[in-house]
């Protein structure tokens, strides 16, 4: 893998909700469908997150990764059909006990509830091409967990999800971007090929597999604003 390649990290799709304490998270419909329009014009090509560092898949000549962490139902509705329209791939992170469940994990810090995806929409995106992979079975800070449990939220996730949905789950996401120095090679010695952090930048086939760099886009990363990110990392790597 020569060239740098952008993975862009989404949250919500949909209008901002009033009472939400995070409002950055969410990026219109209207917004994201002229992003995607917007990389399809310029020539970007959605690379599956799954087949990065694979020899056999040589990369296309403008690669992007798009990724949603969190598994929200508004992904399915809202995202999923203008990605579908693009033809464009996307990855988005499970949380493995809350399939059709809710964010309990910013409820518990006064945020507004939103619907999470059930599995059986899951299995239907994942047939329309969307691959998943896990985010942990209860969205915990890594950072601060024990080794016991870093592991149980680790390999837990990846068996539970694959015993639901019936197909291997090969990537991870650390919540919240958060990590200790043991974390990575937990995630690795658990079987997931890599694993996506919150550090800023592209990735070349020098990045550790295991603390892979994106681009936050938010409720304010306008258009013209993404595309400068993009060559901002394309031309510098940050």
């Amino acid at each position: 893998m020569d060239q740098r390649v952008p993975i862009l990290m989404y949250h919500k799709v949909d209008r901002i909700h009033p009472r939400s304490l995070v409002k950055g998270h969410y990026v219109s419909p209207g917004l994201f469908s002229r992003q995607i329009q917007t990389l399809k014009l310029l020539g970007f090509e959605s690379v599956g997150l799954n087949g990065l560092f694979e020899p056999d898949r040589p990369l296309p000549k403008r690669p992007v990764v798009i990724t949603f962490d969190d598994g929200y139902q508004n992904f399915f509705d809202k995202a999923l059909p203008t990605l579908q329209k693009a033809k464009f791939e996307s990855t988005v992170f499970l949380v493995a006990r809350q399939l059709g469940g809710t964010n309990v994990w910013d409820v518990a810090l006064g945020d507004v509830q939103e619907p999470l995806m059930a599995v059986e929409t899951v299995k239907l995106a994942a047939s329309a091409g969307t691959q998943f992979g896990s985010h942990t079975l209860d969205h915990v800070d890594l950072e601060k967990a024990s080794s016991e449990e870093a592991i149980a939220q680790i390999r837990g996730s990846k068996e539970l999800l694959e015993s639901r949905l019936g197909f291997p789950i090969q990537t991870f996401c650390y919540p919240y971007g958060r990590m200790n120095a043991e974390t990575p090679s937990l995630v690795r010695d658990a079987g997931y090929r890599l694993a996506c952090s919150t550090r800023k930048g592209a990735n070349t086939d020098q990045t550790d597999r295991y603390a892979l760099r994106r681009i936050n886009v938010r409720s304010d990363t306008w258009t013209p604003v993404l595309l400068l990110k993009l060559l901002r990392t394309a031309r510098h790597g940050k």
